[in-house]
């Protein structure tokens, strides 16, 4: 079964598992490596219930090129151990997919956790990046078969959401 999230008010649900990935907790960290700013806690529920979860580090910028501020929030998935915790979760999805193609729709999940958002007074983007380096190291091929993006970081999933104001 293939893994496909629509948007919620505060997660991603798949209607084929009935798993909901929910917008994550989010706290500052410092990390020596200069890896990531922000540490993301997601969980994932079936009916309320506690299916599994995702840990994993990102950071925040905001780029004021087009004349108005959008904050952009970067997932880190170049790091092996973060990928495989990523497909450890096939099971709980019964996903059959193959591995990049469930890996980018995780990416789409965590994501689109959150794309619902209805308060946000400035354009948000969240990025899921990993390396083509990573993918080569895991295995990993992309959805276009052995061919490998020529450049060095690999966008898996992002979304924009809009300014809303009220």
């Amino acid at each position: 079964m293939a893994v496909n999230f629509v948007i919620r008010e505060y997660s991603a649900f798949d209607e084929e598992s009935g798993i909901s990935i929910l917008r994550p907790r989010m706290l500052p960290c410092e990390q020596p490596e200069g890896v990531g700013s922000i540490e993301y806690q997601y969980e994932l529920s079936r009916q309320g219930d506690l299916v599994g979860g995702l840990g994993l580090l990102g950071d925040e910028h905001v780029d004021r090129t087009s004349g108005h501020p959008v904050w952009t929030y970067t997932l880190n998935l170049t790091l092996g151990r973060v990928v495989r915790d990523i497909l450890r979760l096939k099971p709980i999805f019964g996903s059959e997919e193959a591995d990049p193609v469930f890996l980018e729709s995780i990416a789409r999940g965590l994501v689109m956790s959150f794309a619902g958002q209805t308060t946000n007074s400035e354009d948000l983007r969240y990025v899921a990046l990993t390396r083509r380096e990573t993918l080569i190291e895991e295995g990993l091929v992309d959805r276009l078969g052995n061919a490998l993006p020529y450049e060095d970081e690999v966008i898996l999933a992002d979304v924009l959401v809009p300014a809303r104001i009220a």
